[in-house]
């Protein structure tokens, strides 16, 4: 009798995925249309920047939770794919951005995580924050000068940093002392944490 073959993702991480990807796609639709009215009606076009990092929250948190390589990418594909179909205001390029801001995502997450779960999302944050202005500097040059991108990028970085790591951070962190989820690395939660002691 043969055993069959184990899936490289479980159902409850595929679900997981799913979930948190057409959450993601929802609030990301309303709130690139956020950020684009505040880009326009004042005039500052780094404004709209601040709100980049959670546009990463559900991919950074998808990484936490499912802890394997590639469950960032197929998050954040999924989301962007969603976020098109509802209408995203920079339409199908909200496609090669989704794959731009997995690939960086995940290279942020999987590169410091032997260091901890904190570094790993902080910069997988920034990182997946910043992909949207890489994309659009180097294929359509769509900020002029490279300093206006940098500029951009300055902005972005930290927003991903502090709305698409550290908030997805106390999400895991609330999720794991709940025993709803066990990631590893963190501290043993309720019974565990007292047979310990």
């Amino acid at each position: 009798m043969t055993l069959p073959a184990k899936h490289y993702l479980e159902t409850k991480e595929l679900v997981t995925i799913a979930v948190l990807a057409c959450m993601g796609a929802v609030a990301s639709t309303y709130l690139g249309y956020i950020g684009h009215m505040l880009g326009s009606a004042t005039g500052i076009p780094f404004l709209s920047q601040l709100l980049t990092g959670l546009h990463v929250f559900w991919v950074v948190l998808v990484l936490a939770l499912v802890d394997k390589k590639g469950a960032g990418l197929l998050c954040a594909v999924l989301d962007n794919l969603v976020q098109f179909l509802m209408g995203s205001h920079i339409g199908i390029l909200v496609l090669p951005v989704g794959l731009m801001q997995g690939l960086l995502a995940e290279t942020g997450y999987w590169t410091f995580r032997r260091l901890g779960l904190v570094q790993a999302m902080l910069l997988a944050g920034g990182l997946g924050s910043i992909s949207h202005i890489i994309l659009f500097q180097v294929a359509f040059h769509q900020f002029g000068t490279p300093a206006i991108a940098l500029g951009l990028a300055a902005v972005a970085f930290p927003s991903g940093v502090c709305l698409g790591g550290i908030f997805p951070y106390g999400a895991a962190l609330i999720l794991h002392r709940a025993g709803v989820v066990r990631i590893p690395g963190l501290a043993p939660t309720g019974a565990k944490r007292k047979a310990v002691a």
